[in-house]
């Protein structure tokens, strides 16, 4: 790796991610020591939603993103259930006889949510972000010009390494039905990955109206028919949701794990606890997910940030926390957002009210305008804080304020195991049930064209042990070692060889899994997206088992289905206040934790709006003074930047018409790093 002369380089687009932005790096010629990520527009949602009924930013909010409207139409929701008096606020659970919404309602708000955060995560890792990982065939567009060094393929072999590095591979390949490398496997499962995110769509459409803007939200339920027998719907969003779930649990977490084996530099587990793209390791989430017993699926709270932290598991500790006007999880007391390195200024009618004091923070429901001003700043991204703390928002952050993936070095394996559901270690098994012969991991549980490509790549052998005859070990040298007992294994046997029950997958991607740590890196947020869509899956239809697979009927699908031929209503009818009010709806979207801010007068009509969205945490500029090489005050996205390396790579090209060669060098570090956030700029400039 040749890294860049000291200098200040621009890294403009990232590339993949919804919306516009750039990242603006400093490097002291070893590694990046300032970062100013910038949003590259303005929008204006929330003023030209004055004015509206209090429903109607459900339907407007949804446009601001093509990606992630179902968040913004709940967000929203959840804030028209607070000024209209459904809810008492933030999330709203189950109706108790004061306030809450029906249980059909919060079961449907459940379902829909639930597509659309597999829908988005799938969509992130293999459409957005493996690109930046997986090498290229030899064909436009990845040639002429294409930097081959980025592809860190050190475990792969010198040969199949020397293969890449001369630009020469081919489409991919496969030998008797199964891809012959990781590369080819990979896409592969990027083209099913079409198809399954397609199938999240169907699924939620089939209680959300359609999908991706939902036609089901409203202040009070959902839209949905209460007195139809929602049995056969039911049926089919279970059927649709267990193909998407057998894709999530044996191709997109088993590829998300092993992809670390490759970026060693980018995971945590070989740098003392942090890769590149550490970031700031405080974690906040407002919680997701309610149940009909009142707790909360992910867990809301703050992590890492020492006695400030706190968590949210359940309707009462909303209560208590989120809605208490002080105190530690108090969200009036402790939500800022500062616009003293965005490009706005204090409107005229904020300066009125008083609205930022002297300063340049204010409470979002304190807010009445949002003017933008280009000469200011440097982004048009404001910056949230939570009593003063940067906070990184996510996949990661709710799985670690959840107590669902440790950051502490800690092993996946002994740690990521939600009660109750298939987790991190279903996918291990001894080759003789219950312990004994050979570890390994279960091929149950990987798809067995990424088995076989693993092992035909150097990363794993196939091990079948009975406990009798002397074991057989499969590799990527010799594919007929021989069978149990000594049995030739011709190549035409393979799948019968990956479904013996005594057969477990070892060598070094068996390590590398079973030895997982939780940490800080780039890797990680890849990984916590795809722990995290394990469980949601498994929470939308039920538990997964390696032996029966998935249940007849279960999760909140199950809940749904025992009372589809029950006639009960979806909506609770309730006049309008007598009187404005404001109120806050907060949610998780797939990106991280979303919340809109909602006052309405006493005609119920928005008198001010404001949404304070993930990449508006993540990608926030800086507050306050920063130093050259640390974190502190710096966004998510910039802190997560400093410390890595911004590699030349020596690439470049001689323009088909003559003059001087140009570096192709496209600061890919950076790229990587911004990525695994799953920015979405549309959102956060809205």
């Amino acid at each position: 790796m040749a890294n860049r002369a000291a200098g200040t380089y621009e890294v403009d687009p990232i590339s993949r991610i919804e919306g516009h932005l750039g990242v603006k790096v400093t490097t002291d010629g070893t590694k990046i020591v300032d970062a100013k990520a910038h949003g590259n527009l303005w929008r204006g949602f929330e003023n030209f939603l004055v004015g509206r009924d209090a429903n109607d930013p459900i339907t407007f909010t949804q446009r601001i993103c093509g990606v992630c409207p179902v968040p913004h139409g709940l967000a929203a929701t959840f804030a028209a259930d607070t000024v209209l008096g459904y809810s008492n606020g933030h999330i709203t659970f189950k109706f108790n006889g004061t306030d809450g919404v029906p249980d059909k309602a919060v079961l449907i708000r459940n379902l829909v949510l639930g597509s659309e955060f597999l829908m988005s995560s799938i969509t992130h890792f293999y459409h957005l972000a493996a690109p930046s990982y997986v090498q290229g065939p030899n064909m436009p567009p990845w040639t002429p010009y294409f930097a081959d060094s980025y592809y860190y393929d050190d475990d792969l072999g010198t040969d199949a390494r020397a293969t890449l590095l001369s630009g020469s591979r081919p489409l991919p390949e496969n030998t008797e039905g199964f891809s012959d490398d990781l590369w080819s496997t990979v896409i592969r499962s990027y083209v099913k990955a079409l198809r399954i995110r397609r199938l999240t769509f169907e699924a939620g459409a089939l209680f959300a109206g359609r999908m991706p803007m939902t036609s089901c939200f409203v202040g009070g339920g959902v839209t949905f028919d209460g007195t139809e027998n929602t049995a056969a719907r039911c049926q089919a969003f279970r059927d649709i949701t267990a193909e998407i779930g057998d894709f999530v649990i044996k191709e997109y977490v088993p590829i998300a794990l092993a992809l670390g084996r490759l970026y060693t530099a980018f995971d945590n587990t070989h740098n003392g606890g942090q890769g590149y793209g550490a970031g700031l390791g405080v974690f906040l989430s407002w919680g997701a997910f309610p149940n009909l017993d009142d707790t909360l699926t992910l867990k809301g709270g703050l992590a890492g940030a020492g006695a400030k932290d706190f968590t949210v598991a359940n309707r009462a500790q909303v209560n208590s926390l989120f809605l208490a006007a002080s105190g530690l999880g108090s969200v009036s007391a402790n939500l800022k957002e500062d616009i003293s390195n965005s490009r706005y200024v204090v409107s005229a009618m904020d300066v009125e009210a008083g609205s930022y004091g002297a300063g340049t923070a204010a409470f979002p429901g304190n807010v009445w305008r949002t003017e933008p001003e280009r000469a200011n700043g440097y982004t048009y991204m404001k910056a949230p804080r939570w009593d003063g703390e940067s906070c990184e928002v996510g996949p990661l952050a709710r799985l670690v304020v959840s107590g669902l993936y440790p950051v502490d070095g800690s092993t996946l394996l002994s740690t990521v195991n939600p009660a109750g559901l298939a987790g991190y270690s279903a996918y291990t098994k001894y080759s003789v049930a219950p312990a004994s012969g050979t570890l390994g991991l279960d091929p149950a549980m990987i798809e067995a064209d990424i088995a076989v490509a693993l092992v035909r790549s150097g990363l794993a052998t196939l091990t079948i042990d009975d406990g009798v005859n002397p074991a057989v070990v499969v590799t990527n040298v010799e594919l007929d070692t021989g069978g149990p007992g000594g049995t030739p294994l011709p190549q035409g046997d393979i799948v019968a060889a990956y479904t013996n029950a005594n057969a477990v997958i070892t060598g070094p991607i068996l390590t590398w899994v079973a030895g997982l740590k939780g940490g800080l890196s780039t890797m990680d947020r890849l990984r916590a997206r795809a722990i995290e869509s394990l469980v949601i899956v498994q929470k939308l239809i039920g538990a997964y088992s390696k032996t029966t697979g998935w249940p007849a009927m279960g999760g909140w699908i199950g809940q749904l289905d025992a009372a589809a031929d029950v006639a009960g209503s979806t909506w609770r009818d309730l006049p309008l206040p007598a009187a404005g009010k404001m109120g806050w709806g907060a949610v998780e979207a797939p990106r991280g934790a979303l919340m809109h801010v909602s006052t309405i007068d006493a005609k119920a009509k928005v008198t001010k709006y404001q949404c304070i969205v993930p990449t508006t945490w993540n990608g926030s500029p800086a507050v306050g003074a920063v130093t050259a090489g640390t974190v502190t005050n710096r966004g998510a996205i910039e802190a997560a930047c400093i410390n890595v390396p911004f590699d030349d790579g020596g690439a470049s090209f001689t323009p088909a018409g003559g003059g001087a060669a140009i570096n192709t060098a496209g600061g890919v570090e950076v790229l990587r790093v911004a990525q695994s956030f799953d920015p979405c700029i549309a959102c956060a400039v809205h």
